[in-house]
């Protein structure tokens, strides 16, 4: 088949199918058919012609480009057992198409015969180095991926990626200075690079030294364009599991740079991802402070900090300054509504109902706030209302953990219907056991608290991210189980003295949230619970 007529008739698929991409919603389905496309382009050729080799290959890299990994190795020994041995760069090609098949299904002995077979064609094959070095250290063989990937640097002396390997056969062989050397070097020849220092806080993390490799994500984020956001992303989860060595880094950082904005931004959303308020507020506040942003978004979550700080009054102020510059946010009126609601004595429930009614002319469907229109009206004990709305969201969302919970809440709590509120509390049932499906609060309604203790004990497991919001429903469950006999009470006020070592910072949910069905209202009168508010008193201050 003439190969330009050929790629013409893909190119002419690949245009038909994006034409009808309309957003980016489309885009998963899109792609799905413009690779059915293609594939169909191909597979017509084929059956035309099934010999030959240089269209199979072709198809066999679009199956692997799909995830079709058994389909593209079937294709590549296709071509393996069609093509003539003259064909040297296809053949070693097709071992090496062979080679990441395998890797991606880690079946690294057919990865290492498929490598070993593309270099007695080509041995001056870097990509085939390379891969032979990957493979080799991921199966353990140290000696074999030293020895690959110090041939790269002979022939690439400059090689990044080369020397970010060498660092990890390093770390494994416990020489941990040897492996800084090889990553220092690294950024000392390609200084604008972000990728060489995220090698480098890879390397780092692994030797626990997590400041300095927080501070390398940093510069990675300052030296050049990190088009897949990837440092960022790595500083962000790196602060799960080491929050005070990121937010040290960023201080640093803030301290040498305190008019770039990124910096004061980014240990602000790291600060409230972990419900750090106190500290996001005081990074926010710099932002406004210095002018170093003026986006909609920085006043409501200022304004977000400062309602779970119980600082009311100013956060009405922020989040009217966000809706001002953007009015078009359901989120930003369904925050000013909660700021309405706690007000002064915290009842005001007509307005915030009028400023939930402007979020839903926004998008009558908008999930949020139909719950927040539906607790708000639990609250006001306008339980019909509140059923009507919870019902239009389950009909959107029908395995709504929070919706089925409250709904199953007013059913058995506020309309008398045990065999509704049964069902919906059974229906949270078929879910995981994550924490936000709040399982546990499903089992004790239906009389299981045994299981209900279990599922507390497991999301605290399953949960290391610092912000202690795990302990939190805990306490909230076991007070609400509430067995004497059992310890609830005790061990209610443990999770919360957890919740506050581990930070915890919503001094809102604390004190005054009493909305059904998650909150801390039997807590709060337990004798020691004042003691620990005052014990952690630094939780809810402004500080860096």
């Amino acid at each position: 088949m003439n190969i330009k007529k050929f790629l013409w008739a893909v190119l002419i698929a690949l245009c038909a199918i994006q034409a009808v991409a309309q957003t980016a919603d489309d885009d998963a389905r899109v792609r799905q058919r413009v690779q059915a496309a293609v594939i169909k382009v191909y597979d017509e050729a084929l059956e035309k012609k099934p010999g030959d080799y240089d269209t199979r290959f072709a198809r066999a890299n679009q199956l692997y480009y799909n995830g079709d990994l058994p389909a593209a190795i079937a294709d590549a020994k296709l071509v393996l057992e069609q093509a003539p041995a003259k064909e040297k760069e296809l053949l070693h090609d097709t071992y090496l198409l062979l080679a990441r098949c395998y890797d991606l299904q880690q079946d690294y002995d057919n990865e290492i015969e498929a490598l070993s077979q593309a270099a007695t064609i080509n041995p001056k094959s870097m990509a085939c180095v390379d891969m032979l070095g990957k493979v080799s250290y991921k199966v353990g063989d140290l000696d074999a991926a030293e020895k690959n990937f110090q041939t790269i640097l002979r022939d690439s002396p400059m090689n990044y990626d080369a020397l970010y390997w060498l660092a990890q056969v390093e770390v494994k062989r416990n020489n941990y200075g040897k492996a800084t050397d090889y990553a220092d070097r690294a950024v000392s020849l390609f200084t604008a690079n972000p990728q060489v220092y995220i090698n480098r806080a890879d390397v780092l993390t692994q030797i626990q030294q997590y400041v300095p490799a927080a501070q390398d994500l940093i510069s990675a984020m300052s030296v050049g364009s990190d088009d897949n956001n990837e440092a960022i992303t790595q500083l962000v989860d790196m602060s799960d599991n080491h929050y005070d060595a990121v937010m040290e880094a960023l201080a640093s950082s803030i301290d040498k740079a305190p008019q770039v904005g990124m910096f004061q931004y980014v240990r602000a959303i790291i600060a409230l991802r972990q419900l750090h308020y106190g500290q996001a507020l005081k990074n926010f506040k710099n932002i406004i402070n210095y002018n170093l942003y003026d986006y909609h978004s920085i006043y409501y979550y200022t304004a977000l900090c400062q309602f779970n700080l119980m600082q009311y009054d100013e956060a009405l102020s922020n989040v009217n300054k966000a809706i001002a510059m953007q009015g078009n946010e359901p989120d930003y009126y369904i925050l000013k509504s909660l700021i309405e609601q706690y007000q002064g004595k915290g009842n005001n429930y007509s307005q915030a109902l009028a400023t939930l009614d402007k979020a839903a002319g926004l998008n009558a469907k908008y999930t949020p706030t139909l719950l927040a229109r539906a607790r708000m009206m639990v609250n006001a004990r306008n339980n019909q209302g509140a059923l009507e709305q919870l019902n239009a969201l389950l009909a959107i969302e029908p395995a709504n953990a929070e919706a089925l919970l409250l709904r199953g809440w007013v059913y058995k709590y506020r309309l008398s219907k045990p065999s509704a509120a049964r069902s919906d509390f059974e229906q949270m049932l078929t879910a995981d056991e994550t924490m936000t499906n709040l399982r546990g609060f499903a089992l004790h309604e239906l009389g299981r608290a045994d299981n209900a203790r279990q599922w507390a004990q497991k999301i605290i497991a399953d949960n290391k991210i610092i912000g202690g919001e795990s302990y939190y429903y805990a306490a909230a469950l076991l007070s609400d189980i509430g067995d004497a006999k059992k310890g609830d009470k005790d061990q209610a006020i443990e999770y919360l003295r957890s919740a506050l070592a581990n930070g915890y910072g919503s001094l809102h949910s604390l004190k005054a949230d009493e909305t059904p069905y998650v909150n801390l209202k039997l807590v709060r009168r337990y004798p020691t619970f004042e003691t620990l508010m005052k014990e952690n008193a630094l939780n809810f201050e402004e500080r860096r």
